[in-house]
């Protein structure tokens, strides 16, 4: 057995993996990049070596600073997580050169099943249908646009170095394909160091499903059975489920064997996943996993399994330690994924800092965020993972949807109200589901939250927080305006802009005939509300005959909001600018970034004329692309952002005056 293993990687799987190697008697050390310096797992585990800058690229994706830090502690092997370098094996190579053992296969397996395209290779060798597609990377956009042109869109552009959902482009229209591959190229590069790409169908509406194997790296290997995960969003996975209950026995029993054989023949060792998609009763192998999955907790919980522990017996001893006829389940377990992202505006990650954070204690929760803590767009924005387990599926996802009720999170946006949405839809919870579910749930245009007034409720905090600041007294206001007598109306200033639960709002306040009161207009709907203050930091807002309790949080500058009510499903989870806006907030032609990030690229010159939704900049956070595009029709007036600079959120990035204000 091994005596110190460094984990080479940060947030909660970092932590998990420590606890595992703790409970063996193993000593544990980390790594962390500057950004990481106060994070969670760096003070988890202990002993932390500092690898570089915050860009991943910087530190976790830099092989020879890791094997240093490996070597420095002392390290005899490294546990090397899930995403960075877990599928790289110039990195195994590395560690092997100086002593140091890689939990996971061997290089030549990693490099084999890391890369998507010879994936596809050994799949169709071993006789395991596989998409129609390319199966050679190709890092050229002439050669990639030519495998395109010769099959039916829609198709899919994946990273053939990529996990994740990372570096993944559906084209389904042959305008946007040179865009497309670009885009999937240069997410490749970011997260993964390799821009190659490889084609295949794209397969909509289909089941996402995925076996958990286990090798010794002799020839031997097990399955630990197999995940439902079709419920996803930018084809990254939000809720898991283990096991399978959607197929038919019989082709469920095939792709279990489909997987096993896999991995016998390229004589696996470690955990791996094999991923199928499936449609219209068919499976199609996907790709290989070659490491521990963020979603590895509902197999442990259905199989009664520490699969971190079998993956580190199965490296260090050489031979399987547990047998097939031993692995069984019992119940049914599923997991969500906890996001720091605006679920109500394109899944677009949020950046902050967390302010109140409350993690049920009523089902399993691997976190790797806690108060006071900040999200960065320099890595992936998940906060936590909750894990239900239950002897039904149905009773599964009561007990996920109480959890889910059971948390807050303030200082950030969350998906929280989203995942309380998904774990109580009805085709949901019948097991019709599929990877376009969640498209289609937002394409309903249902409400995500159940409450209608959290645009009102967000505005009124905001300026309910702020009685001590100078826009109360007109004075010395910036606004000349005062909330201490009159009638009870909406006045003509001040005005803020704020979005919330995806939509834009015009806002206005006034005198509502009380000092603890608040006469609160949104798109010309007027209310009323009181406001009073608790001394645990809670506020009970009242309106009509209803009273709520919130836990807010108000931050200045580039401001965010959030808050919860405890145990109701009730959240509010806006943005708003934090500035007082001109007289009935008229358009001043400013642009600004929706989300703190690197600027890929500036589209425009200064003086140039653009239309509406032409692409000013392409942004990057958390290795997710978006495009700020121009709002309105005229002339670039200002340029305030350049490429590979960092703009917080909401900074005004470019101002577009109409093309009424040039000709004036």
């Amino acid at each position: 057995m091994f005596k110190k293993i460094l984990v080479a990687n940060r947030g909660e799987i970092a932590c998990r993996i420590a606890r595992t190697c703790r409970k063996l008697g193993i000593q544990v050390a980390t790594v962390h990049s500057i950004a990481d310096r106060t994070a969670l797992h760096v003070r988890e585990i202990g002993e932390s070596i500092e690898i570089g800058a915050a860009p991943a690229t910087e530190s976790y994706l830099v092989i020879d600073r890791i094997v240093e830090a490996a070597l420095r502690v002392g390290a005899d092997a490294v546990h090397p997580g899930y995403g960075f370098l877990a599928e790289n094996g110039d990195f195994a190579e590395a560690l092997a050169k100086k002593g140091v053992a890689f939990i996971g296969p061997s290089p030549d397996v990693l490099r084999q099943f890391g890369n998507k395209a010879s994936a596809k290779q050994i799949a169709r060798l071993a006789g395991v249908p596989v998409v129609p597609g390319t199966d050679r990377p190709s890092a050229s956009i002439k050669e990639i646009e030519r495998a395109v042109t010769g099959m039916k869109l829609p198709l899919l552009l994946k990273a053939a170095a990529g996990g994740g959902g990372k570096g993944m482009r559906v084209v389904a229209n042959v305008a946007t394909v040179n865009a497309d591959i670009q885009a999937a190229m240069r997410e490749g590069k970011s997260s993964f160091g390799d821009p190659s790409l490889i084609v295949e169908q794209f397969l909509p509406n289909a089941r996402h499903i995925e076996v958990q194997i286990l090798g010794d790296g002799q020839g031997n290997v097990v399955h630990l059975f197999d995940r439902e995960c079709s419920l996803q969003r930018r084809h990254q996975k939000v809720i898991e489920e283990a096991p399978v209950l959607s197929l038919a026995p019989a082709l469920r029993e095939s792709i279990l064997a489909h997987a096993v054989r896999l991995g016998e023949r390229v004589r696996y060792a470690g955990l791996g996943t094999v991923e199928f998609i499936v449609k219209d009763a068919d499976a199609f192998f996907l790709e290989v996993n070659p490491r521990i999955q963020v979603e590895h907790p509902v197999t442990e919980s259905v199989t009664g399994l520490d699969l971190v522990e079998l993956q580190i017996r199965a490296v260090a001893d050489g031979a399987l330690p547990v047998a097939q006829a031993d692995v069984s389940v019992s119940g049914v377990a599923i997991e969500a994924r906890l996001y720091a992202e605006d679920a109500d505006n394109g899944f677009l990650p949020s950046t902050g800092t967390i302010g109140k954070l409350r993690l049920t204690d009523k089902v399993r929760v691997d976190a790797g965020i806690t108060e006071g803590m900040a999200i960065t767009p320099y890595y992936d924005p998940m906060i936590a993972k909750l894990i239900a387990t239950a002897a039904t599926r149905t009773e599964a996802y009561t007990r996920l949807n109480a959890a889910l009720l059971d948390c807050m999170v303030s200082g950030v946006t969350t998906n929280l109200t989203f995942l309380r949405r998904i774990v109580s839809d009805t085709s949901v919870l019948a097991n019709e589901v599929h990877t376009g579910t969640i498209d289609a749930m937002i394409a309903s245009g249902a409400e995500v939250s159940r409450f209608s007034l959290d645009a009102h409720i967000a505005a009124g905090l905001w300026l309910w927080s702020r009685r001590s600041c100078r826009i109360w007294g007109g004075r010395e206001g910036l606004t000349s305006w005062r909330l201490g007598s009159g009638v009870p109306e909406s006045s003509a200033a001040p005005a803020i802009h704020l979005t919330a639960s995806g939509r834009s709002h015009d806002v206005r306040f006034g005198y509502a005939g009380r000092p603890d009161a608040l006469l609160v207009n949104v798109d010309g709907h007027e209310v009323i509300f009181t406001f009073h203050a608790h001394g645990d930091g809670q506020v009970t807002i009242a309106y009509d005959d209803v009273a709520i309790t919130v836990m807010p949080s108000v931050s200045d500058g580039f401001a965010g909001f959030a808050s919860a009510v405890a145990n109701s499903g009730f959240s509010v989870h806006p943005y708003l600018s934090g500035s007082l806006l001109a007289h009935a907030g008229a358009n001043d032609g400013q642009v600004r970034a929706p989300m703190m990030g690197r600027v890929v690229s500036v589209n425009v010159e200064k003086g140039q004329t653009v239309a509406v939704g032409d692409v000013l900049a392409v942004m990057e956070s958390m290795k997710m692309e978006l495009t700020i595009a121009s709002p309105t029709a005229g002339c670039v007036t200002h340029i305030d952002c350049v490429a590979d600079a960092t703009v917080e959120r909401d900074q005004v990035v470019f101002v577009v005056s109409t093309n009424a204000e040039n000709a004036a």
